[in-house]
């Protein structure tokens, strides 16, 4: 049950206090956009409705997977069908949020499926990373007068471990993660019975609202992660708040600045590191805190070089299309 998560009051906790922040920082700015000069090269600074075809293009290809964006069903259909990419492939809306219809693809069967059911009209299509640990580093830039990582955590998949007693999709059932979507994945398996301290991987999607779970890496925070981030983002401009969602062999090649992007997200980034059981609540609303000081530092210096604030009407706008895709999140 979700009411017993830990995660769900802490996402609640975020979204709380992010709503007292941008009532009061509205009136200090005195613009209810306030929060687009973060990021100029990104729609709404990628607070509201940005496109992921919009951000791609930003980013080094050397930290990408082989990527490509698709208007329409139609077209994503033919793109399959023609096996440029070879399975597995990782299909996603255009248009996202906290990882809502994301899909692992293993095969063309799959793939037709989730495109014909799906009632979006906009995919973004990649080949699967294959790389073993999932990382978000949430990073930040004031101009060129600083830059830092606010934010560093591990992505663990959902497992079960065997009893030798029950079940593959009965330990699936019991599995304590309230986002797992049970009855999905075990469609995937048989109902074999484990053996005793047998692991199995239920999937590899590193998202909150699919399973996954989030361990700080706070302690890891240092220079030379500063400098692997910077490898990247150094060739980026136009997206100076941000939190990037890697894959990497191991701590140590994402500090050397080997890794692979799997996702970008703008503004509305969170300190996923508040969402490990080990983070107390106090800390997390100082940390959210601290977040929030870090983003107006980086709106106040766009402003200062005279950045154009978004109308009211382009911002409520904006927030009507992203409740579209909640709304859709289950279809």
């Amino acid at each position: 049950m979700k009411w017993t998560d830990q995660g769900y009051w802490k996402s609640l906790l975020f979204y709380r206090q992010s709503v007292v922040y941008y009532w009061l920082l509205s009136a200090r700015y005195r613009s209810f956009t306030w929060y687009a000069a973060a990021n100029p090269g990104i729609s709404h600074a990628g607070m509201l409705n940005e496109k992921k075809s919009e951000i791609y293009p930003l980013l080094p290809t050397a930290f990408l997977p082989p990527t490509r964006f698709l208007e329409s069903r139609e077209a994503a259909l033919v793109f399959v069908r023609s096996e440029e990419f070879s399975f597995p492939i990782v299909i996603k809306p255009n248009v996202g949020l906290k990882g809502i219809a994301v899909e692992v693809c293993h095969d063309l069967q799959e793939a037709e499926i989730y495109l014909e059911k799906s009632p979006r009209s906009e995919f973004i299509i990649q080949e699967y990373i294959n790389l073993p640990r999932e990382f978000a580093v949430l990073f930040y830039r004031v101009g060129d007068t600083e830059k830092g990582i606010s934010s560093f955590i591990e992505k663990k998949y959902p497992q079960v471990t065997g009893d030798g007693i029950m079940t593959l999709h009965q330990l699936i059932d019991q599995h304590p993660h309230p986002y797992l979507q049970k009855n999905k994945w075990k469609k995937y398996y048989r109902d074999e019975k484990l053996e005793k301290g047998q692991h199995k991987l239920i999937h590899t999607i590193g998202n909150y609202s699919q399973g996954a779970s989030f361990h700080s890496l706070q302690s890891e925070i240092d220079s030379q992660l500063l400098e692997g981030v910077s490898s990247c983002m150094d060739q980026i401009e136009g997206i100076d708040f941000c939190r990037l969602d890697v894959k990497a062999h191991s701590i140590e090649k994402l500090k050397e600045g080997d890794f692979k992007i799997i996702e970008v997200n703008g503004g509305k980034s969170e300190p996923l590191h508040i969402y490990d059981t080990n983070t107390s609540f106090f800390k997390a609303c100082r940390d959210i805190h601290r977040h929030w000081v870090k983003y107006t530092r980086v709106v106040n210096y766009h402003l200062s070089r005279g950045f154009r604030l978004l109308t009211t009407a382009e911002g409520v706008r904006a927030l009507k299309q992203i409740k579209q895709v909640v709304k859709n999140k289950d279809k």
